[in-house]
């Protein structure tokens, strides 16, 4: 139980600060948690009726992008208070599409991922980031 406890802190840690880093040299940095509001009718089953929320987050220069993590408040049977990290697995009403990450005209590495809220409901997301410098 002690190292989910220290898992979980190092999440929360994380989304508080922005931006952390691990004993690999792999650095995480968090973007804003942001309010997904729910489907454009219900009931929704498909993306075509969904909310999509674009998540964006830039790399700090010469960064190199690693993996994406996905954060959302969508469970069942009800939502969870605050987001918890999903990946990238089936949800609730809901899901992430894959991250997509590329240089934008500022040679800065943008990373852009969607969620589509299918439920009647808003919905808290987020992303993080892990990356390396060097």
């Amino acid at each position: 139980m002690r190292t989910h406890s220290l898992g979980l802190a190092f999440v929360v840690g994380t989304l508080v600060c922005g931006v952390g880093s691990a004993a690999d040299g792999t650095q995480n940095i968090a973007g804003k948690t942001v309010e997904c509001p729910g489907a454009k009718s219900s009931p929704c089953d498909a993306d075509s009726c969904a909310y999509k929320c674009e998540l964006i987050l830039r790399l700090p220069p010469g960064a190199k992008y690693v993996t994406t993590h996905y954060f959302t408040s969508a469970d069942a049977p009800n939502d969870r208070g605050a987001p918890y990290e999903t990946g990238l697995k089936d949800l609730p009403h809901a899901r992430f599409a894959q991250a997509v990450h590329a240089l934008n005209q500022n040679k800065e590495d943008v990373v852009t991922v969607y969620f589509y809220n299918r439920a009647d409901h808003t919905r808290q997301v987020a992303i993080s980031v892990d990356y390396t410098t060097g």
